[in-house]
């Protein structure tokens, strides 16, 4: 298929959360997420359930060091890989054990990592827990206090494809962007930024089948004592049914369910620095 985009059908594959108490976060989403603990050799922890993986490892609380997304085959890796090369992007070690050999990296302007490959075999597994809902990681975003060069890096250099953008109204009758949307498949985002005063993570998700999955969701969070922070909800960028949950180390992590799709063809629609953008139903996280 023809795009516009060498990125086009990358998924998130997995991300990185540092603690300085790996072994407590690790059992959070071990239990919270029904997932299975394994030891890697660096010393980190995979946590991995049907579709979804994380790794956790030992560093500042709060940190998000990488974001992996995976492409869909050599081929298409090494297209992308070669498009990077002839922009002149500095090419970098892939940080994950997940991947394979030919997987490298690169740094946004914030510093962190996005990292692109293909899965090392010898660590997919359908581990975890029996008799779950679904729970396919499905999207990471991130803050960022220098919203222009970050679009420029993941729109102009990554190839990110944008979907929405949200506008502040100044009062000099300007506007100011203070959201963004990407998608690298037909799925509303795999990737998005918000506007704040820092670089920081902001949340990862995992998309579910039904607005009845969340529900089962909701109960298994009940039942491990783990309070609904946001939602439920309807975000108005993406359509997508939500509720959040936080792990003991303040990172926010979405239960979403019907996410919108979309052609890449699709121009970014607008939308209003307001709640209601980013939850049709009620009061909103408004970042900025």
């Amino acid at each position: 298929m023809t795009t516009t985009s060498p990125l086009w059908g990358a998924e998130l594959d997995h991300i990185r959360l540092d603690s300085d108490n790996p072994e407590q976060l690790a059992a959070f989403y071990r239990d919270a997420f029904a997932m299975a603990e394994n030891h890697l050799d660096d010393g980190s922890r995979l946590l991995q359930g049907r579709d979804r993986r994380l790794i956790i490892g030992a560093g500042a609380t709060g940190e998000q060091p990488y974001s992996a997304f995976r492409l869909p085959d050599e081929t298409r890796l090494q297209a992308y890989k070669s498009h990077l090369t002839t922009q002149g992007v500095n090419l970098m070690p892939s940080p994950t054990p997940l991947f394979g050999q030919n997987a490298f990296a690169v740094a946004d302007p914030d510093g962190r990592q996005m990292v692109f490959g293909l899965p090392n075999p010898a660590h997919l597994s359908d581990d975890g827990p029996d008799g779950h809902p679904p729970g396919r990681l499905q999207h990471v975003v991130v803050a960022t206090a220098e919203l222009a060069p970050m679009v420029e890096f993941y729109e102009k250099t990554l190839g990110f494809v944008a979907t929405d953008h949200v506008l502040r109204d100044e009062e000099d009758g300007s506007q100011t962007l203070t959201a963004i949307f990407y998608r690298s498949t037909p799925e509303h985002h795999s990737f998005a930024m918000f506007l704040s005063d820092g670089a920081r993570p902001d949340h990862h998700a995992y998309e579910v089948s039904c607005w009845n999955d969340i529900r089962d969701w909701g109960d298994h969070f009940s039942e491990q004592r783990i309070p609904i922070v946001w939602g439920a909800g309807r975000h108005g960028a993406g359509n997508n049914l939500f509720i959040f949950v936080e792990d003991p180390d303040g990172n926010k992590v979405e239960i979403s369910a019907e996410i919108e799709s979309m052609t890449w063809e699709q121009e970014p629609r607008e939308w209003p620095h307001e709640e209601r953008t980013l939850n049709l139903w009620g009061t909103a996280w408004l970042r900025s």
